[in-house]
């Protein structure tokens, strides 16, 4: 019989060191590392990675509920959310970004932690 996880949250090991609140996606051994511009991700490290091989929780895309994102950059309230190299967030719809979800707080700079709503039913293509 398979396993299931009715949690919303997956234990994961990180391929890499990876900071907290960061999108991460599955490398092809299995481990979480940072999610790009062009990647979907499968979640957000709830805490961080130091090293590669640490255990990290990930609260997984399909999660209830709203979750913690990095910025790339300032946005407002309400923005638009969409994705950005090493598992940051922008406001910015570039041609090969994916749609994440809208923004609950502003951001006022870049690195600033700010509530995101993630949108069901997966990314769409910006």
């Amino acid at each position: 019989m398979g396993k299931y996880n009715d949690s919303g949250y997956l234990p994961c090991v990180a391929d890499e060191a990876i900071g907290q609140y960061l999108r991460v996606k599955f490398d092809s051994d299995g481990r979480v590392t940072k999610a790009g511009l062009t990647d979907q991700d499968i979640g957000v490290a709830m805490e961080p990675a130091f090293a590669a091989g640490d255990a990290i929780p990930v609260k997984l895309r399909n999660a209830p509920g709203t979750v913690p994102m990095v910025a790339d950059e300032a946005m407002a309230v309400g923005a638009l959310v969409y994705t950005e190299a090493d598992g940051e967030v922008q406001d910015t719809a570039a041609s090969t970004a994916f749609l994440v979800g809208r923004a609950l707080e502003a951001a006022t700079a870049a690195g600033d932690i700010i509530e995101v709503l993630r949108f069901d039913g997966g990314e769409a293509n910006a």
